[in-house]
């Protein structure tokens, strides 16, 4: 028996049911929080909370998806390297580190330069509320992780198993 592909077009709306499409990972719920903060640090300690937002996942199958983009670095008194840190909340005040990634600005002038582009997938098996926050510190000068009062946004996107 020979298969052929039927278009679109050719289905009725009605035929195609809730049953019937499943496992195609749909989208539970969004959560966003925008700043637009100037944030800067010459610490080479884990400093200040720079973003955060909370999402609580309505089945303990559902991945968190983490965008964070926009903001705009730079530095001062020479080159820097940024480092930045995701944590998520852990219960009972306490936090977790979920991932971190490093950002390097070598232009000697302190020029503006990188705008932050963060995706990350979180899959963390629980019901309960997850707050989630980024930290940042720096190995020499001053860092900016938001300048010039730039937005930064954090999206939480909860994806249905």
């Amino acid at each position: 028996m020979a298969l052929s592909t039927i278009g679109t077009n050719s289905i009725a709306d009605s035929a195609v049911t809730a049953a019937k499409a499943t496992g195609f990972g749909k989208i539970g719920q969004v959560q966003s929080a925008s700043f637009n903060d100037d944030i800067s640090t010459n610490s080479s300690s884990v400093g200040a909370t720079v973003i955060t937002d909370a999402i609580t996942p309505t089945a303990t199958s559902s991945k968190i998806l983490i965008m964070i983009d926009g903001g705009r670095t730079s530095f001062s008194g020479g080159a820097a390297e940024g480092t930045y840190w995701l944590y998520r909340s852990v219960g009972g005040g306490s936090f977790a580190e979920v991932v971190r990634m490093k950002q390097s600005d070598n232009n000697q002038s302190g020029n503006y330069s990188h705008t932050h582009a963060f995706n990350y997938v979180h899959s963390p098996s629980t019901t309960s509320e997850l707050v989630y926050k980024v930290y940042f510190n720096t190995n020499a000068n001053t860092y900016f992780f938001n300048s010039s009062n730039s937005r930064i946004t954090i999206t939480l996107m909860e994806i249905l198993a």
